[in-house]
């Protein structure tokens, strides 16, 4: 689902004359209104840019804040021309609690010196993606819930106001209205696929369970996946559910 526009400057407020310069980030609060754990992918979609001070690639900072965890680290993933970007890690917002995402300019982050010429445009979507579990049979890709999640989402933008001298004038926050109209939404979640493992095999991947991460990312799926190929399954019937699934990769055999 689509949250809401985002914009990071880190630029003078005015093209002429004399103004201050403006650091502003964005922030999302994402309340869980369900009884169960979530966990949240969130995306920055942009157009494909080629200027490297108008795209989110290196230009960034980004924390995720949860109940008795402050400041988690992430990063937006992506490349100079990327469409859009991940953040990493997704987030996990425990039952009836919430989490904030903030992503900030760094070029630099966060005191100005020296020209400040730095913004960025979009908007942020939402996801509830299916996660890895292991029955003892098959490894899955199953939804989080039966139904859609219901969150609370407040996304906002946050300013600090630059003067010439390098000292703060001014700092301000507002909030964004929301792709819906309303705080509450429903997110909906994302359906998975079984995926069936030769006889023997799954026994003998049953001690991976605990180290496949519930939502792995292109390089931790291609192990997996690679893993599969050398078992013998049938790898069309397997690209097939694949791409069903939105997963961007297929599997082929070849001689080395």
């Amino acid at each position: 689902m689509e949250i809401s526009s985002f914009e990071l400057i880190y630029k003078p407020q005015s093209p002429t004359g004399a103004a201050d310069v403006v650091l502003q980030g964005y922030f999302l609060n994402i309340a869980n209104l369900e009884d169960t754990q979530l966990l949240f992918r969130v995306d920055f979609v942009t157009s494909s840019i080629s200027d490297p001070d108008r795209s989110l690639a290196n230009n960034t900072v980004a924390f995720i804040d949860r109940p008795n965890q402050n400041n988690i680290p992430a990063s937006l993933i992506g490349t100079l021309t990327s469409p859009s970007f991940r953040l990493k890690p997704n987030v996990v917002v425990p039952p009836k609690g919430t989490a904030k995402v903030a992503v900030l300019p760094s070029d630099p982050f966060p005191q100005p010196s020296g020209p400040a010429n730095f913004e960025a445009r979009g908007y942020v979507t939402l996801r509830l993606p299916a996660i890895f579990a292991f029955d003892g049979n098959f490894f899955r890709l199953r939804p989080q819930l039966d139904r859609p999640a219901r969150v609370l989402l407040t996304p906002q933008n946050r300013a600090t106001y630059f003067g010439q001298s390098g000292d703060i004038n001014d700092q301000t926050q507002a909030s964004l209205p929301t792709g819906s109209g309303g705080a509450i939404d429903q997110v909906e979640a994302e359906s998975g696929f079984p995926f069936p493992f030769p006889k023997g095999l799954a026994k003998r991947l049953t001690s991976l369970e605990g180290a496949v991460p519930p939502d792995p990312d292109e390089a931790e799926l291609a192990t997996m996946l690679a893993t599969l190929a050398a078992s013998g399954i049938d790898l069309k019937t397997l690209n097939s559910e694949l791409k069903k699934a939105g997963i961007g990769i297929a599997l082929e055999k070849t001689k080395t």
